[in-house]
């Protein structure tokens, strides 16, 4: 055991004295923010996009598709206005905020004085990015070939900022034979979706109302038939107090697929971390001084520890850092949106990750003692990749199944595959807020720990033939080669 904590200790202050694991260390912490960021950061930079519409059945449905355009901008600002009072002010101060937003009915007069008492002057554009990012222009033409120049950025139009490109030209005609319009949208940006779709539901709104209108109904009978809706409430019959399925519910399963998807992470981590140091040792020498000092199994064993450790305590300072977050998050929810710290409480479930955990080390080492023993095969980066290939190919399945499980987690394709050893680690974490029967968790652990066994056994021989160098992967080669026998010659 001494030999074992030696090795391992040895691989652990290795890597940990390096700039690149405190690298690491922080780079997580520091992308969350980053990613959790980059949203509102998108959202907030998106350009000012001048669009026309023409109108070529002259029925005025141009000014439809404005109007209803100009309305959900409204609505889009009221929410992210709403949100935003609910961080920085008062249940009162809340509500004279939106009093004064609701002043303007129908537009955005009221945003500056919402601003104003919520002590936020300036955020207006803020409040309003993403909504107010649509302006209608004059058309400079009305045809297709008139407007193509500046569509493509040839020419421009004359705007309140300057000269612009335009962006989308939206063509409304009437088909033949048919008696609901015709939408032509025009635009070189094929991903921005945005524009087209508030045409389609307001032109699909207004034509619903018309045929409505037609049948004798006034259009207050039109605006409470529309508003018509069933309400569905989902329950869980398993909960005691028959309460509602929610996103609380659905917080076990987010973590658990999050908890999957780090321990394939961690996998190629500790991949590239033993491969590398094994062939940099193999190189120096340094194997065969310490295959004379302890056995080859308790230098595997300490090897693969060390790396291990490397690796939970990169976890556990992740897992710290997330864990604080969240639960001030949710402390800091509590008094503005129960709803929202319940979500976070129900996502924070001991049970959950100590199960996950054990999956978690199992796995890890499983796939740690593999990495070790194809490491002592290679000489080379280049064998290293090669010989990583398969595996690559091997452990994308389960990723691939990951994406599927949260809506098929009972599906019988699912179950079968988490009782494969090499995949059983992600495909049961995923599995745990299910609750699968307790024979599945204990009988999958048991095939794991077997594996593992099994995988150290042969890790141990393979190790000890691959650091040697009485094997390396130009021996699979040899298998497939057949040298021609050397004739005498006469």
């Amino acid at each position: 055991m001494r030999a074992i904590y030696l090795i391992a200790r040895r691989e652990y202050l290795s890597y940990v004295a390096t700039w690149g694991f405190w690298l690491s260390l922080a780079s997580v912490p520091l992308f969350m923010l980053i990613g959790a960021s980059i949203p509102a950061l998108v959202q907030s930079a998106q350009p000012v996009r001048h669009y026309v519409i023409i109108d070529e059945t002259n029925t005025g449905l141009d000014d439809v598709i404005q109007a209803s355009i100009e309305r959900e901008r409204r609505e889009q600002t009221r929410a992210a206005l709403e949100a935003a009072a609910a961080v920085s002010a008062d249940a009162a101060t809340r509500e004279r905020a939106l009093a004064a937003f609701d002043a303007d009915p129908l537009g955005l007069d009221g945003l500056d004085d919402a601003l104003e008492i919520l002590g936020m002057q300036g955020s207006a554009d803020m409040i309003a990015a993403g909504t107010g990012r649509l302006i209608r222009l004059d058309a400079p033409a009305r045809t297709l070939e008139g407007l193509r120049p500046y569509l493509l950025g040839e020419r421009q139009v004359a705007t309140p900022d300057g000269p612009r490109s335009l962006f989308a030209a939206v063509f409304i005609s009437q088909e033949a034979g048919s008696d609901l319009p015709l939408i032509n949208y025009y635009s070189t940006n094929v991903t921005e979706q945005s524009l087209s779709g508030a045409a389609r539901r307001a032109l699909r709104d207004h034509v619903r109302e018309q045929a409505l209108a037609e049948r004798g109904l006034d259009p207050a009978e039109i605006r409470e038939l529309s508003s018509l809706e069933p309400e569905i409430r989902n329950f869980n019959p398993a909960t005691v107090d028959d309460s509602e399925v929610g996103a609380a519910d659905w917080a076990p399963f987010i973590v658990a697929i999050v908890l999957a998807i780090m321990l394939w992470t961690a996998i190629f981590s500790v991949a590239n971390m033993l491969l590398t140091s094994l062939i940099e040792e193999k190189g120096g020498k340094i194997i065969e001084l310490l295959l004379s000092t302890v056995r080859v199994r308790d230098l595997l064993v300490g090897k693969l520890l060390g790396v291990a450790a490397v690796s939970f305590t990169l976890f556990a300072v992740w897992g710290l850092i997330g864990t604080t977050v969240m639960l001030l998050a949710g402390t800091f929810l509590q008094g503005i949106d129960p709803e929202l710290a319940g979500l976070i409480g129900e996502a924070v479930q001991p049970g959950l990750f100590l199960a996950a955990l054990g999956y978690f080390m199992v796995g890890y080492l499983m796939y740690g003692a593999i990495f070790l023993a194809l490491g002592s095969l290679c000489e080379t980066l280049h064998d290293a990749q090669t010989l990583m290939s398969p595996l690559i190919l091997v452990l994308m399945l389960p990723l691939m199944i990951l994406v599927f499980a949260m809506r098929s987690i009972d599906s019988v394709a699912v179950q079968i595959v988490s009782w494969v050893p090499i995949w059983t680690p992600f495909i049961m974490i995923a599995r745990l807020p299910s609750d699968p029967p307790l024979w599945e968790i204990a009988g999958t652990t048991a095939v794991m720990l077997l594996t593992l066994f099994l995988v150290l056994w042969g890790a141990a021989s393979v190790f000890q033939q691959g650091a040697l160098g009485h094997a390396n992967a130009d021996s699979v080669k040899r298998i497939f080669s057949r040298k021609k026998p050397v004739r005498d010659e006469e």
